[in-house]
C-alpha cells in the first residue's frame, strides 16, 4: 500500500482512538435493533404457554435487564477488540462493519 495512504489511514485512525468505545455502543446498539426480534421470538416461544403476569414480568426482565446487560457486557468486549486492531486499519474495519449491517439491514428488509 502506497505510503500517502497509509499515513492517512494512521491519521485518522489516531483522530479516531478516542471515539472507539462510543462506536463499539453504536455496533451493538445496531445488532441489537437487527436481531432484537429473534431474540424477542426466542423469549416468547419460552414462556408463550405461561401465564399472562409471568409472561409480562419475562417481558419487562428481558428488555430492562437483559438488553441493557447485553449492551453494557457486549460493548466493553467489542471496544477491547476494537483497541487491538492496528490504527491504520481501524477505520476501514468500523467502515466495513456498519456497511455490511446496513446490507444485512437490507436484505431482512429492515429498512
Amino acid at each position: 500500500m502506497p505510503v500517502v495512504i497509509m499515513e492517512f489511514l494512521t491519521d485518522i485512525g489516531q483522530w479516531f482512538r478516542p471515539y472507539q468505545y462510543q462506536t463499539a455502543l453504536a455496533i451493538i446498539a445496531t445488532l441489537l435493533v437487527l436481531f432484537g426480534n429473534e431474540i424477542n421470538k426466542a423469549v416468547k416461544s419460552l414462556v408463550v404457554k405461561q401465564h399472562f403476569l409471568v409472561r409480562t414480568i419475562v417481558f419487562v426482565l428481558v428488555c430492562a435487564f437483559g438488553y441493557g446487560l447485553l449492551t453494557v457486557w457486549l460493548t466493553s468486549l467489542l471496544a477491547a477488540q476494537l483497541a487491538k486492531i492496528p490504527t491504520p486499519y481501524i477505520v476501514p474495519v468500523v467502515f466495513i462493519s456498519f456497511f455490511c449491517m446496513g446490507m444485512y439491514a437490507q436484505k431482512q428488509r429492515h429498512i
